[in-house]
């Protein structure tokens, strides 16, 4: 005969206690999670107003340029300049053949004394009756066409020669002596001294949060060259963003030192020193970090000895962007909770993300 089995009275109390211990080590193992510091992005709020020093590769170029050419064509008779010569303001650069431009001059000129003569002369001949009014509008007529054929003469000898517009250096003589040159042809390449430029690229991000009221004090730092830091000023910049590197195009101006032979194309850095403000504390803080409740500004700011968020108003500026600048409400060196911030609530605990 086959006995079934049974559970005896031992056997179901052990097994009802086997289930309680269970649910009390779930039940602790739930309460323990809940009392762990939430692991959140923390970031620690920097005073934009106080001083801050950027850097950023820089290439110099001029601030006067010029390809000069002569307006009118000829022989080139005389070409004092070489390459790497330096010249002043008004010195004489380059000279075409002056004869046919002299013998211009002097035969228009002849010719329009001789129209102003016979025009003086008609105008007392009309007053006595002798010629008639249309007499006299054509002479007049002849005078003015040889007055402007004297004075394109003589601008045309004036143009037969280059004259340096300003102290400059020469950079380029793609011509030679007794060549034949014809108007506009490039003769020769001035780049002006005294003052120069560098030229940056500065980002987006950078360009955004510039505050015209802020001292900005810029210096040029040449390349290989152990010369002290150039001050240099904001001179112009191109408000079109380029589209690859998202950089805008900043040119700065400065006074080339008399010890120093500067050249376009030169690589150097350009320091840019953001001074203090002492008219307002500015304090950029990530969009991201800021909550809106009820048309108010907030921040889960974080305790730094007990490591427990509490939600803190905040005043901020108007604006759009990945960062804000907020006026009131924080201080430099707070710490705030930046990612996670949606799952924290008032008095949790949190701790710093780290990347595993």
């Amino acid at each position: 005969m086959i006995k079934t089995p049974c559970f005896t009275q031992f056997n179901l109390i052990s097994i009802m206690f086997l289930f309680l211990l269970a649910g009390c080590s779930e039940s602790e193992v739930s309460t323990q999670k809940q009392n762990e510091p939430r692991a959140v992005k923390l970031i620690t709020i920097g005073d934009e107003s106080q001083s801050k020093t950027l850097t950023y590769p820089a290439t110099i170029d001029t601030i006067n340029s010029s390809k000069l050419a002569f307006q009118v064509s000829g022989k080139l008779e005389t070409l004092n300049v070489i390459a790497a010569q330096n010249v002043k303001k008004g010195d004489v650069i380059a000279v075409l053949e002056q004869r046919n431009f002299i013998n211009e001059v002097k035969s228009s000129k002849i010719q329009f004394e001789t129209a102003d003569n016979d025009y003086q002369r008609g105008l007392k001949l009309a007053k006595d009756g002798v010629i008639s009014q249309r007499d006299i509008e054509q002479l007049k007529s002849k005078k003015e066409v040889a007055e402007s054929q004297y004075d394109s003469a003589q601008k045309a000898l004036s143009d037969s020669k280059i004259i340096a517009p300003y102290d400059a250096i020469v950079a380029e003589v793609p011509v030679k002596q007794l060549e034949n040159i014809s108007a506009g042809q490039h003769v020769v390449t001035l780049f002006g001294k005294g003052e120069m430029e560098a030229v940056v690229n500065i980002p987006a991000s950078i360009v955004a949060t510039v505050d015209s009221k802020q001292n900005n004090v810029a210096s040029v730092i040449l390349q290989d060259v152990s010369t002290p830091p150039i001050p240099a000023t904001f001179r112009r910049a191109n408000l079109e963003a380029d589209s690859a590197s998202q950089t805008y195009e900043v040119r700065f101006a400065f006074a080339v030192p008399n010890n120093l032979n500067i050249l376009p194309g030169m690589n150097a850095s350009l320091k840019l020193t953001r001074e203090a403000s002492s008219a307002s504390t500015r304090l950029l803080v990530p969009t991201f970090a800021i909550f809106e409740q009820n048309g108010e500004h907030f921040v889960w700011t974080v305790d730094a000895q007990t490591m427990q968020a509490s939600k803190t108003p905040v005043t901020i500026e108007n604006g759009i962007g990945e960062q804000l600048i907020v006026t009131d409400g924080l201080s430099a060196g707070d710490v705030i909770v930046g990612a996670g911030a949606n799952y924290v609530t008032e008095g949790m605990k949190v701790r710093p993300w780290t990347k595993a």
